[in-house]
């Protein structure tokens, strides 16, 4: 692309010393333009596969530390209830609506596997398109950073709406998920009530062309990472299936 620039450029050079008609000059403008757009595209997507990498990377990391803690207790951990940087597993946490995950409507990974080490970086706990998309305004409650809306959802409870220190193992067998970047669609979470007066202004995170942004990573109860359609456990590819609407 830099070649094509620097042909632009030599042509409008050779042109100049005879003077620039109006059609040429607006050709000129027209390509470096159309350049410029071919080079933003290229960039955007490149950032976002570097992002859909490191995200599917974040849950092969939570993938061991989550296995490793089922062998030190035998058990998964509880999920947190409440959005913010610190554990919210116990009975303490009970208000609804504020979660840290799913833009706020369900319940989170657990935050201790950082407290007690198993994981030592923070930023590990959530995607890094949502960090990066909600760095900006506050949680539903508490005003925190809105990303701590956004941590990965985690397929158990937290002890205080009904779940269970980490479940009775079965989740460890078949094709359990267990960790998802969102899980649930804007229309059937928290803003639900409102939709569409007032819609979520979030949505899945991967995907390209006619899958833009309804794409998620999750683990499943194998400890594997995959790419599913958002909210669903199949695959973009499986067979038959159709883009959601």
């Amino acid at each position: 692309m830099l070649n094509l620039i620097q042909r632009v450029l030599i042509f409008a050079t050779m042109v100049s010393k005879q003077a620039f008609t109006l059609i040429e000059l607006l050709i000129v403008v027209a390509i470096i333009a159309i350049l410029a757009l071919i080079g933003l595209a290229n960039f955007r997507m490149a950032s976002n596969r570097a992002l859909m990498a490191a995200d599917a990377s974040n849950l092969h990391t939570i993938a061991t530390a989550l296995q490793t803690y089922y062998v030190d207790y035998g058990t998964l951990p509880p999920a947190d209830r409440e959005a913010g940087p610190f554990m919210s597993h116990t009975r303490d946490f009970f208000q609804p609506g504020n979660g840290p995950a799913a833009g706020g409507s369900w319940d989170g990974l657990p935050w201790l596997l950082l407290e007690h080490g198993y994981i030592t970086d923070w930023q590990t706990l959530f995607s890094p398109k949502y960090l990066k998309e909600f760095k900006g305004g506050e949680t539903i409650r508490g005003g925190y950073p809105r990303y701590h809306n956004f941590r990965y959802a985690y397929n158990s409870a937290a002890l205080s709406s009904g779940g269970h220190a980490g479940g009775d193992g079965n989740v460890m067998s078949g094709e359990t998920w267990i960790v998802r970047d969102l899980y649930l669609d804007p229309r059937d979470g928290w803003y639900g009530g409102v939709w569409p007066e007032k819609p979520a202004d979030y949505e899945y995170p991967w995907g390209e062309g006619e899958w833009e942004r309804k794409l998620e990573h999750v683990i499943f109860a194998d400890m594997g990472v995959r790419l599913v359609v958002g909210g669903e456990d199949f695959a973009p590819d499986s067979g038959g299936s159709v883009p959601p609407q």
